[in-house]
Parts: C-alpha cells; structure tokens; sequence
C-alpha cells in the first residue's frame, strides 16, 4: 500500500515537473520570438532617424506629407515612442525583475506607461487618416491607438489602486496591442505571400483581433497560478 501511494506521488512530481518545464520552454520560445520580431523591428526603423531618412521607401511614399514639418515630426515621435515602448515592456514580463528588483519594474512601467499615453496613442490617432488601406485601413489603425490608449490608462489606474491582478490584466492587454506592430508585419507578410487580395487592410485588422484573442488567453492561464507577492508599486 505505501509503496503504491510513494508510486503514485512520484508519478504526480513527474507529471507536473514535465508540465513546468513545458511551460518553461514555452514562455523561453515565444519570449525569444518576440524579442526577435522587436529586435527587427528596431533595425527598420532606426534608419528614420540618419541621415538617409529622406531615401525610405515609407517615406517616398507618403510624397508631400513626408516633407511637411508637423507631418514629419509628428511621424518621428510616433515611431521614437513605438520602439522605446515595445524594448522597455519585455522585461516588465520578468517575474525575477519584479521580485527582486522591483524599482527597476516601477521605472520600467513608467517609461512605457508615458511613451504610450504620450507618444504612441496620440501620434498614432494624428496619423491614422493618413494611413494606407483607405477608410478601412485608416480605422483599424485608428481603433488600435484608441484601444492601447485606453487599456494602459486602465491599467495605470488599477495600479494607482493597487490592485494588482486587475493592473496586471490591462497591461497585459495594453501590450499586446503595441506588439501589433510586430504582428501586423508578420502577417501582411504572409498574406502578400498568399496573394491574398487587400492584404494591408486585412492585417491591420487581423493583428488588432489577434493580438486581443492571445491576450484574453494569457491572461486566463495567469489568473489560474499563484502571482508574485510582491507588489509592482
């Protein structure tokens, strides 16, 4: 009978360290890709701000808004912010940080708090009648910054609160839609590949949807294990 019962715990410890480690392979995989789609990133847009900005083929598309001053600044803010958001948010992911350096998470957060409320949403909202796609790919670019506006606001009044599962969840969310700039690449790519007809507008909307579906599932899997009693703030 005891022999039984150690089996049996042995086969539970083994069924859930194999679990962990999935989880843990997992988190490393996707936390590699997306570190890897940021870093990418970072290389296409940092030629905006040398001396060859001018040549971009974005640029040259955009024709007489590309040299109009307000246009153009307001253009360089956006993506300034856009990138800074997206480097800082990744090791706000970190539970180590924020067990053990948790004045390094605040400072963090902060830093991507005030590049989305102030740069990202703002610029993107100036911006998005200027998008391509026509109405279509206007408003999808358009509901994007008003939802990441409104999902950080959210998640910096809950923090305010100190209620820190709900601060959690919205952030959660607030990143997920800054990381639609990754999505959306990968998917306009995609369906270009494909031939798939409209495909700008469709990835728009596509890395809008999807990026919610895979936070709402995130969020899920996070309210079903034991969070860090430490708090962010």
């Amino acid at each position: 009978m005891a022999m039984a019962t150690l089996a049996g715990n042995a086969r539970t410890w083994a069924h859930g360290a194999t679990r962990r480690n999935a989880r843990a392979i997992g988190r490393g995989l996707g936390f590699a890709a997306v570190g890897g789609l940021t870093a990418l990133l970072l290389s296409n847009v940092l030629p905006y701000f040398g001396a060859g900005a001018d040549d971009m083929p974005f640029l040259h598309e955009k024709g007489a808004l590309a040299i109009d001053p307000v246009w153009r600044t307001v253009f360089d803010l956006h993506v300034a912010g856009g990138a800074l958001c997206l480097v800082v948010a990744l090791p706000l992911f970190s539970r180590q940080l924020l067990r053990r350096h948790p004045g390094w998470h605040r400072a963090l957060g902060w830093t991507y708090v005030l590049s989305v409320l102030v740069l990202v949403a703002p610029t993107g909202l100036w911006l998005a009648p200027t998008a391509k796609g026509g109405f279509a790919g206007q408003s999808g670019f358009a509901v994007t910054g008003l939802y990441l506006f409104g999902t950080t606001a959210l998640g910096l009044r809950e923090v305010l609160r100190r209620d820190f599962v709900a601060h959690r969840a919205w952030m959660v969310r607030s990143y997920a839609l800054a990381a639609s700039a990754l999505s959306f690449r990968v998917l306009f790519v995609a369906l270009e590949i494909a031939r798939v007809p409209h495909a700008y507008v469709i990835g728009v909307w596509a890395s809008f949807g999807l990026d919610l579906v895979v936070a709402e599932l995130v969020i899920g899997r996070a309210v079903r294990r034991p969070q860090p009693s430490r708090s962010p703030s």
